[in-house]
């Protein structure tokens, strides 16, 4: 992953979709009404304490102060091995040119509400798995499964399965960030949600 910008005024399923394809483990947010150079230098800190693998931090905040954002300026060009940084702001107006410049920035629309799973992922079984995926192809074939729809379903089951307490291993997380990309590719249905719900059965039992 690169550091980016993530400009989104729902700023919670921002952190969701961050948690969700990530290791928790190895994520720290920085929540702040206003940004200042008191929580810059707490943000350089965390950046400076070493991981074994790949860390994201991520800065959320209402307000940037000019200060506090020519502090990271040095950091966010030239970050510590394996320190991510995520950004996100609700406009990029609120940004410096000097920010905006040394990161990617992505746009979200207002996300969409997580779909409501007719799968108890706790329970699952094949026939289970194999009837849920065959509903879903079916509604691909009549395009009536869009591409954000099967995206926004493929978070849904990640992060209700979290939340029912699915235990997940360090590299699943990394390969739920690559499904959503593929998903995001226009993979299909089918070979998108087997073996991610295979993948859930396995950590739950």
């Amino acid at each position: 992953m690169h550091s980016k910008i993530i400009i989104s005024d729902d700023f919670e399923s921002v952190k969701q979709d961050i948690i969700g394809f990530n290791n928790p483990n190895f994520v720290r947010i920085f929540e702040y009404e206003s940004f200042l150079i008191e929580n810059a230098k707490e943000v350089i800190n965390e950046a400076y304490i070493a991981e074994s693998r790949e860390k994201i931090i991520v800065v959320m905040a209402l307000k940037f102060g000019i200060d506090p954002q020519n502090a990271l300026l040095k950091i966010l060009e030239e970050p510590p091995r394996n320190i991510t940084f995520i950004i996100v702001a609700k406009s990029k107006n609120l940004l410096l040119p000097t920010i905006r410049s040394r990161l990617m920035i992505e746009i979200r629309k207002k996300e969409t509400p997580r779909m409501a799973l007719e799968l108890n992922l706790k329970r699952l079984n094949l026939k289970d798995i194999y009837n849920f995926i065959e509903e879903q192809s079916n509604l691909e074939k009549t395009e009536s499964l869009s591409k954000n729809e099967l995206l926004n379903l493929v978070k849904s089951i990640v992060c209700e399965a979290i939340e029912v307490g699915v235990k997940f291993k360090e590299e699943d997380y990394e390969y739920f960030y690559k499904l959503y990309r593929l998903v995001d590719l226009n993979t299909k249905a089918a070979p998108a949600l087997t073996p991610l719900l295979l993948l859930i059965m396995q950590r739950s039992k």
